[in-house]
């Protein structure tokens, strides 16, 4: 995904659109190691130094998870204690408010993390929802396991590292895009850079994240 356009994370939910520990177990596959290897593995390799043993134990780390289209990885209100990686799908972050209205901040998509970092990191509870809007594989990484994996090999914490300072920049960036630039320039800017987000995230969605109406995005493309 490009740098200019990205967001962060979130969580909302009823009981039939947020999977019980149960239920999510049952949703648990048995993903082929290779695609783990082909995409996180490659992922931390592109990013760190570290031996293949190390390497295997980190995989070994985080569990696959499938995740049905409108399925929430995290609700609002609740504390996050998983990291997640995304294999396939897109995740959408977003805040809702007390008259049900969202804001959508962000939309994850493959090859990349997410999680609730103010929730992760102090533990208090979540202020946005992660929902899947398309059917999505994730890769998840328990909090405990990896302060455990910090302290057991340590230059996983570059890792962790370098992936806090990629946030801080998407959020910087994401920031300039609104505060420099008009409406059209923001959809323009999307249009060229992230079209798979113009093709397949809906209507409405995809007006919040541009901080727009639905019925002003809808004018946008006409003009288009």
């Amino acid at each position: 995904m490009p740098d200019k356009v990205r967001g962060i994370y979130k969580l909302s939910a009823t009981l039939k659109r947020n999977p019980t520990t149960k239920d999510k177990t049952k949703l648990i596959t048995t993903f082929d190691k290779k695609n783990m290897n082909s995409s996180l593995r490659q992922t931390i390799k592109n990013t760190i130094s570290i031996s293949e043993a190390n390497l295997d134990y980190m995989l070994s780390l985080f569990k696959p998870l499938t995740l049905k289209k409108d399925d929430y990885f995290l609700e609002i209100g609740k504390r996050c204690n998983q990291v997640a990686f995304i294999k396939s799908g897109m995740l959408r972050i977003y805040y809702p408010n007390d008259k049900g209205e969202e804001t959508t901040c962000y939309f994850s998509l493959p090859n990349e993390f997410v999680t609730s970092f103010s929730s992760f990191t102090t533990g208090n509870p979540s202020i946005e929802t992660i929902q899947a809007i398309l059917p999505t594989e994730i890769f998840v990484i328990e909090k405990q396991d990896l302060e455990m994996l910090y302290k057991k090999i340590p230059v996983t914490q570059e890792f962790g590292r370098k992936a806090a300072e990629n946030l801080a920049i998407i959020m910087e960036k994401r920031i300039s895009l609104f505060l420099n630039n008009s409406a059209d320039e923001r959809y323009q800017f999307l249009l060229s850079h992230n079209p798979i987000l113009i093709q397949t995230v809906p209507l409405q969605y995809l007006a919040s994240y541009l901080g727009i109406s639905p019925q002003h995005l809808s004018r946008l493309r006409k003009n288009i």
